[in-house]
């Protein structure tokens, strides 16, 4: 079940599509539609493939040469092979490096497991092998737009943020708490529309003449 919400500590219950406070009998199915607009780690991924080859790269050019007679001492072993036979686990050097592989793995591993901001939000389709999209930014201008149509609404502009829908809206009458109902209601029938999976609050801020 949907909630809205139009200040602090204050929510509701509103209905999904076909006016009904349960889910739909035939949804998509909710999990295989999230994974499939998980955002690709594409910047993370792309450094590591490249470190991965400039390391394969280097590898393959020292043995190649070492097998031809002629080592190509891109990397000073010798001199990498005396400080570790000399440092000891102790020694600041040795912790600092250790701790920066440590921290980069574990950045790594934060980046592997935890999603990132979805690029698109999954919607409700009749059919569980069909998944449907759309860009949270333009999401936000389909309820900013039916914000600002509602009756008293000068002007409203609404933005997503995570699960939560904040929209800031004008008017030119006195009785704001009307209107805010009103944007509340508009937009809340919106959401039901497009069916969006997952749970959304919506809040409303309504200015009045100043």
């Amino acid at each position: 079940m949907t909630t809205a919400e139009t200040g602090p500590g204050s929510t509701r219950p509103f209905p999904e599509p076909g006016g009904h406070v349960t889910e739909p009998a035939a949804p998509a199915r909710p999990r295989a539609a999230v994974r499939a607009f998980r955002p690709r780690r594409a910047i993370p991924s792309a450094i590591s493939a490249l470190a991965l080859l400039a390391a394969g790269i280097l590898t393959a050019l020292e043995t190649i040469s070492a097998l031809a007679g002629r080592p190509a001492r891109l990397v000073p072993y010798d001199r990498v092979a005396e400080w570790a036979a000399t440092t000891t686990w102790q020694d600041r050097q040795a912790l600092t490096s250790a701790g920066i592989t440590a921290v980069l793995g574990l950045l790594l591993l934060m980046f592997a497991l935890v999603a990132g901001r979805p690029r698109l939000v999954a919607l409700r389709t009749g059919d569980p092998d069909l998944v449907a999209g759309v860009r949270p930014r333009t999401m936000a201008r389909i309820l900013g737009a039916a914000a600002s149509g509602a009756d008293g609404v000068r002007r409203a502009r609404t933005k997503i943020r995570g699960r939560q829908v904040v929209v800031k809206a004008t008017t030119d009458l006195r009785d704001t708490a009307g209107v805010e109902e009103r944007v509340l209601t508009a937009v809340e029938d919106e959401i039901g529309r497009l069916a969006p999976i997952g749970r959304y609050t919506v809040r409303a801020h309504v200015r009045g003449p100043s």
